[in-house]
């Protein structure tokens, strides 16, 4: 597992195989990724620290935000076709 990071935080794959991809992503103190959505996977986030869950569909707006003084872990599923190319960024 190698730690990717990231100016939000970091991230490690811990699985992947044919239309999956599961990850432990790091959130810093006051972090927030870029507002993004996807095409062709949805995304699933479990909170570690508060059992929170919540979905992410397709074509949806979405971003990770934490606006605590304390990090945030939490488990990201994302199902479809998983690749890095299919994030589409919007500008903040």
């Amino acid at each position: 597992m190698k730690k990717v990071l990231k100016q939000w935080g970091w991230y490690k794959v811990l699985a992947k195989g044919n239309g999956f991809k599961v990850k432990l992503l790091y959130l810093k103190p006051f972090g927030k990724t870029s507002l993004q959505r996807h095409k062709l996977r949805s995304e699933i986030w479990m909170f570690l620290d508060s059992q929170k869950v919540k979905t992410v569909g397709k074509l949806r707006w979405h971003r990770l935000k934490n606006s605590s003084s304390k990090g945030v872990r939490l488990i990201e599923v994302q199902t479809g076709i998983c690749q890095e190319r299919d994030i589409e960024r919007q500008k903040d």
